[in-house]
């Protein structure tokens, strides 16, 4: 199917299908069938969607010419792109060398493939809360100062996920101390939830820096906001108990012009990631519509 054109651009993150890349989430189980970069690439093209996030732990290619062959893919394609540096444990809240340096040559590698945006994470849920926040800030600041400056020279955007590592007063806090235009976030509708925090305050709170949204939905009934590890089952989007429109409204009203991203990554009791993928798309394209009708 191929969704309307609207106002709001819609995009698909390839973790959506994890199980498909290999990847196990704790009690899931595998599937049958293998996935490649292009497979992914082929059924985002079916929903008619405007662009998608990459990850880089299931991307392979690393030499100049698997980078230029896909580059020419997704302009065939007509997708927006960004490349999605860091799943799980990102710059390790400061702590890991390595990581830094593989940030800085993802860089590289975002503005080879013709994206716009690089996606990073400071860290992952068993990070959360366990030094001071202030710590951590002194130690990743200047990271990614540097990988941002990078970006800059090869005229990319950064964005730092809100990815149940910081509190989002210490996202904003990681941006406003960069100070650079070429910096701002990856607003995730669900981590901040899962972190204990409100979902429309902390939308207000980190709009004026946001230049790309995950937007999840979750069922509640079984999960403790607060506790960001453990189960949080994801539902398409509308079904769930988060506030998904009131979160794009805010967006909206603060200037945001980026790309929504649906991703997935529990998923709740009888649903499959395709059918929240395409469910969530569909929600999301009658939101836009709903909201910009177009003219007769």
């Amino acid at each position: 199917m191929r969704i309307e054109e609207t106002s709001l651009r819609i995009g698909v993150d390839s973790y959506s299908f994890h199980r498909y890349f290999g990847e196990l989430r704790e009690g899931e189980s595998p599937v049958d069938q293998r996935w490649t970069t292009d497979d992914f690439l082929n059924f985002c093209s079916e929903l008619g969607v405007d662009g998608v996030s990459l990850e880089t732990c299931f991307l392979d290619c690393d030499s100049d010419a698997e980078v230029a062959s896909l580059r020419q893919r997704l302009d065939q394609h007509g997708f927006e792109r960004v490349l999605a540096w860091g799943h799980p444990d990102g710059l390790a809240m400061g702590l890991d060398p390595e990581a830094f340096a593989d940030a800085l040559a993802a860089v590289d590698r975002a503005a080879g493939l013709g994206c716009g945006l690089l996606r990073i994470v400071v860290g992952i849920t068993r990070h959360f809360g366990q030094e001071s926040e202030t710590e951590v800030l002194r130690r990743v600041v200047p990271q990614v100062a540097e990988i941002t400056d990078r970006a800059e020279q090869r005229g990319l955007d950064v964005a730092v996920e809100t990815h149940c590592d910081l509190t989002t007063a210490s996202v904003g806090t990681l941006v406003e101390q960069v100070a650079s235009p070429r910096l701002g976030v990856v607003f995730d509708s669900a981590n901040v939830v899962r972190i204990g925090e409100n979902l429309l305050a902390a939308a207000t709170a980190l709009a004026p820096y946001t230049k790309m949204i995950h937007v999840k939905d979750l069922d509640l009934q079984s999960s403790t906001p607060g506790e960001p590890g453990g189960h949080w089952p994801g539902v398409p989007l509308g079904l769930g108990d988060l506030d998904i429109a009131g979160t794009l409204e805010l967006m909206e009203a603060a200037g945001f012009d980026g790309l929504a991203y649906v991703e997935v990554a529990d998923m709740a009791s009888g649903w499959s990631e395709h059918e929240i993928v395409a469910q969530s798309v569909d929600w999301l394209g009658k939101f836009a519509t709903e909201r910009h009708p177009c003219p007769e």
